[in-house]
C-alpha cells in the first residue's frame, strides 16, 4: 500500500503522462489522508483550462487503482453546485483535502480555498417540504417492517432505511450527508452515542431479523422533526408532469 507521499508522486506522474495539457490536479482519497487500505484507490481531480465536457476515468497504474475526475472551471463549478444541492460533499472533500499537483497551480489553490470554506459552512438547511418527504418515506418503510415478512424483505427494507435515515439525521443537524462507509463515520463525528445506537438498531435487524430496536430508534430520531408522518401528507406534482394524448 502506498504512503501519502508516494501517492502524491504517483499523481504527479499520472497527470504528466495521461493528462499532459492539464493545469493541475488534486490527489485525494483515503491514501492521501493516511487511512488507506490494501485495496484503496487514488482519487485524482484533474483541472484543465477548458474542456468540451467533463468525464470520469478509471485505470490502474503500477497496481494502484486510480479514479480520475476530469474538469475545467465550468464543469467543476457545476459539480460543486450539485454537491450543495444534494447535501453530499464528495467533490468538495476531494478538492478541499487533496494535495495539489501539476505545473500551473494558482487556480487550483483558489478552488481549494473555496471548497474548504463551503465545507466549513455546511449544506443548506432542509426545506420544510423536503423534511416532510423524508419523514413520510421513512414512516412507510417502517410500517413495512412492522408487518410480518421474510428475512430477505426485511434486509432489503433495512438497507434502504439505513442510508435514508442517516441522511435525515445528518442533514437535520445541519451537517453534510454521507454515503456507504462514510455514514457511521459521519454519525460518530456528530455524536458517538447516536452512532452506537444507530448501528445497534440495524445490527438487530440485519443479524437477527428483529425490527423492534430499529422501530424504537426511528421514532426517537424523528421526534425532533415532528415524528412519523403519514396522515395528511401531500406532495404536489409539478404542472409539467403530464403527457396528453396527441
Amino acid at each position: 500500500m502506498l504512503s501519502a507521499d508516494q501517492a502524491e508522486r504517483l499523481a504527479e506522474r499520472v497527470l504528466a503522462e495521461r493528462f499532459p495539457d492539464a493545469d493541475a490536479g488534486f490527489a485525494a482519497g483515503s491514501i492521501i489522508r493516511g487511512q488507506g487500505r490494501a485495496l484503496s484507490d487514488l482519487d485524482l481531480v484533474v483541472l484543465y483550462a477548458r474542456l468540451p465536457d467533463a468525464r470520469r476515468q478509471s485505470f490502474t497504474v503500477d497496481g494502484t487503482p486510480v479514479e480520475a475526475f476530469v474538469h475545467d472551471s465550468g464543469t467543476l463549478r457545476w459539480m460543486l453546485k450539485e454537491d450543495v444541492a444534494a447535501g453530499k460533499p464528495a467533490m468538495h472533500t476531494m478538492v478541499a483535502e487533496g494535495r495539489i499537483v501539476g505545473p500551473r497551480r494558482a487556480a487550483a489553490r483558489r478552488w481549494q480555498a473555496r471548497a474548504r470554506k463551503a465545507l466549513a459552512a455546511g449544506p443548506p438547511l432542509m426545506a420544510p417540504d423536503e423534511l416532510a418527504r423524508y419523514r413520510y418515506l421513512i414512516t412507510c418503510r417502517l410500517e413495512d417492517l412492522r408487518d410480518p415478512r421474510g428475512p430477505a424483505e426485511m434486509t432489503a427494507t433495512g438497507a434502504w432505511l439505513y442510508a435514508v435515515l442517516a441522511e435525515l439525521i445528518l442533514r437535520g443537524r445541519g451537517a453534510w450527508a454521507a454515503t456507504a462507509q462514510w455514514i457511521p463515520r459521519a454519525l460518530k463525528a456528530q455524536d458517538p452515542a447516536l452512532e452506537a445506537a444507530f448501528t445497534a438498531a440495524f445490527d438487530a435487524l440485519f443479524a437477527r431479523h428483529d425490527p423492534t430496536p430499529l422501530t424504537a430508534f426511528v421514532e426517537e430520531a424523528l421526534a425532533p422533526y415532528g415524528g412519523l408522518l403519514f396522515e395528511g401528507y401531500e406532495n404536489q406534482m409539478p404542472a409539467e408532469a403530464r403527457i396528453d394524448e396527441g
